[in-house]
């Protein structure tokens, strides 16, 4: 197993654990303003709603430390870019490092996911390639890896497989860790000003 894909399968198995040290560390250093609010929480909310579409073409089955796929998924937003989720998550983190008002924390937090993104999605899509060869080389053909086109590839538009309620449901921990950080951000800005004061 070669480096890459050894760090890529590390950032899979502990993809939800080694961010709380960065919630931690924007909490002590976050200086936002009305202005970061004001331009963070769109790329948030876009993050947010690009994630829910990708689940309702995916599925619940997203959270697991084990990687698998029972069958490759190429429509909605798959239709558009390979990565998805990843372009999701990306919008929410320059969210948030523009919430956070901190350049320094905003360079540190860029560069960990420069590191995360660019192990795991190879490491993900050479899973997907082994097991979807044929397949799995003609979608990469076709559609982009993560800047999305405008109009889907129409060989591989397709109804969702999940209900709008399913995809909610299966977001709920995503739902409440986004409202935590929010949450946690602006008290500890809140309680900052009130010691200056």
């Amino acid at each position: 197993m070669g480096f890459i894909k050894r760090t890529g399968h590390f950032f899979f198995v502990w993809r939800d654990k080694l961010p709380v040290p960065l919630v931690l560390a924007m909490a002590g250093c976050a200086r936002p303003r009305l202005l970061g609010w004001l331009l963070g929480l769109p790329f948030i909310v876009l993050g947010e709603s690009l994630r829910i579409w990708a689940l309702m073409h995916i599925g619940p089955k997203t959270r697991t430390r084990e990687i698998c796929a029972e069958r490759l998924i190429t429509s909605g937003p798959y239709a558009h870019c390979r990565n998805p989720l990843y372009l999701a998550n990306f919008l929410k983190i320059l969210g948030f490092m523009v919430i956070s008002g901190n350049a320094g924390f905003a360079l540190v937090v860029a560069l960990f996911y420069l590191i995360e993104f660019s192990t795991m999605i190879p490491y993900e899509e050479g899973f997907l390639a082994e097991k979807f060869p044929d397949a799995h080389r003609c979608y990469r053909e076709a559609v982009p890896a993560f800047i999305p086109t405008l109009q889907a590839n129409s060989r591989f538009a397709a109804a969702a497989n999940f209900s709008l309620s399913e995809a909610l449901r299966s977001e709920k921990r995503t739902f409440a860790s986004t409202s935590l950080i929010l949450l946690t951000v602006a008290l500890a800005a809140a309680m900052r000003k009130e010691r200056v004061v």
